[in-house]
C-alpha cells in the first residue's frame, strides 16, 4: 500500500467517524445548507448538522487519493 493510498483511507476513516459522531449526536449547530428544504426527507435525515456534514465532505476529499492511487495503478503499472 503506497502512501497516497494510505492517505485516502485514513482520510476517510476520520470523515466517517465524524459523520458519525454528527449522526448520532443531537442537538449541535445546524448544517450550512438546509438539506430539509431543498432535498428528499430521507437526505436531510443522513445529515442532520454541521458535524454530520463536515464529516460526508471529508470521506469525499478522502476518496480522490484512492482514486487518483488506482488510476495511477491501472495506467503507469
Amino acid at each position: 500500500m503506497n502512501a497516497l493510498s494510505l492517505s485516502g483511507w485514513t482520510t476517510c476513516v476520520v470523515g466517517s467517524l465524524l459523520w458519525l459522531y454528527g449522526y448520532f449526536v443531537t442537538g449541535t449547530t445546524p448544517s450550512l445548507f438546509d438539506w430539509a428544504s431543498h432535498t428528499p426527507t430521507w437526505v436531510s435525515e443522513f445529515i442532520p448538522n454541521l458535524e454530520a456534514e463536515m464529516g460526508l465532505l471529508v470521506m469525499c476529499v478522502g476518496s480522490w487519493p484512492l482514486f487518483l492511487s488506482a488510476l495511477r495503478k491501472r495506467w503507469i503499472g
